[in-house]
């Protein structure tokens, strides 16, 4: 493939515009006209480009027949999903530069300069067109999916490292050699996310241009929270340590030591029954979350999602074996301090109990036993899918 970069500015380069499509007839020839209008400003600029306009389109409208009439490539994606009709268009697409946007006539492909020229003079691999740095129309983006945005985005930004205004942004281009380092999977509207995830993996130039956002033509896709959710859990599959881990294992510490402190101490029922309590919470709330992380990272790195030691660890057979046993001593010793509660019950004459601390005690041990060996179970199960798969 060769460079893009070139001083001179006169030279051609394929450029595949990729439009996914969901019953869009009422918008598909307004974006098809603009993608046009945009590429015959980039030839008054003196760059002579070659344009492939492919539609992945899932219509049962007429989209597919309109797009047709306009000269676009079309093709069939029998699945629904943003992602499918991104990762299918990527399939058909020639271009050494691949351009993304939505067919709803929310971008103006008029500004297709601004994502492209970044790439052409060599400042960039991948180039987003963010809304917050430009221009969002009245009505074009709800308060919710303002918030929804911004809170994602923020996210995204500290799990990475990276530093981007609008990582939802639909408007994006980037070369196809930068592409085909991704490791691209998700079928859903988290698609968006994983192509920020596995660019700064793969270390690409990120740059950001400002863009103008509209009003959509037609009803909006978009579920806020729905979708919202499959981001923010599509992140967790990436990074569960800082979300989950961590926070697992600090509440885990000090709820275990907190507990452990008080016990020593003695008097509990009379002195610090509500402290004891909780630690208890702390601590199985802590551990609950620390062995969810785990379980979560040893999925992403089964499914080729990310690369963990302590995952990979934890897997082997023998250590599955190990925390099965761990799990069942600790039910034995919470059920053994039971007995003890009844025993002491007993030879009271069934009398008043002053038991408060070993009940607790028992409660938690057996809780956390059981929670490892149910982990235990499914990890060897995904065990044996990674494998089978």
């Amino acid at each position: 493939m060769q460079n893009l970069h070139n001083d001179n500015e006169n030279f051609e380069a394929l450029v595949s515009v990729i439009l996914p499509t969901l019953n869009e007839e009422r918008a598909i020839s307004k974006c098809i006209k603009e993608v046009k209008e945009g590429f015959i400003n980039l030839k008054n600029k003196g760059y002579d480009l070659k344009l492939e306009i492919i539609v992945a389109d899932s219509s049962t409208d007429r989209t597919a027949e309109i797009a047709g009439e306009l000269g676009a490539k079309v093709i069939k994606v029998k699945e629904k999903g943003y992602g499918i009709a991104y990762l299918k268009g990527f399939d058909a697409a020639h271009g050494e530069i691949i351009v993304m946007g939505d067919a709803d006539g929310t971008y103006d492909f008029r500004e297709l300069d601004k994502l492209i020229l970044p790439i052409l003079k060599g400042e960039a691999d991948f180039v987003i067109g963010s809304r917050f740095k430009g221009e969002i129309k009245k009505g074009a983006m709800s308060l919710s999916h303002r918030i929804g945005n911004r809170m994602l985005t923020f996210v995204l930004n500290w799990l990475f490292d990276l530093n981007i205004s609008d990582a939802h942004s639909g408007f994006r281009a980037i070369k196809k050699s930068a592409l085909e380092k991704l490791n691209l999977k998700a079928d859903g509207m988290e698609f968006a996310s994983e192509m920020f995830i596995e660019a700064s993996k793969a270390g690409l130039r990120i740059k950001e241009v400002p863009i103008v956002y509209r009003k959509r033509i037609g009803k909006s896709k978009l579920h806020s929270f729905k979708d919202g959710w499959r981001h923010l859990r599509f992140m967790l599959l990436y990074k569960p340590y800082p979300l989950l881990i961590y926070p697992g294992l600090i509440l885990t510490v000090f709820g275990f030591v907190l507990m452990l402190i008080l016990y020593f101490r003695g008097n509990i029922e009379a002195t610090s029954m509500h402290s004891f309590i909780l630690g208890a919470i702390a601590f199985l709330t802590g551990f609950n979350s620390l062995l969810f992380g785990t379980i979560i990272s040893a999925y992403s790195t089964v499914h080729g999602f990310t690369t963990s030691k302590l995952a990979q660890k934890i897997l082997d057979y023998h250590s599955l074996e190990k925390e099965i046993l761990t799990g069942i001593i600790l039910v034995l010793a919470g059920a053994l301090l039971g007995v003890r509660i009844v025993y002491t019950w007993v030879t009271s004459g069934f009398g008043g109990l002053s038991q408060f601390a070993t009940a607790v005690s028992a409660l938690v041990l057996i809780s956390a036993g059981i929670q490892i060996i149910y982990s235990a179970f499914f990890l060897s199960m995904l065990l044996i899918r990674g494998k089978n798969s």
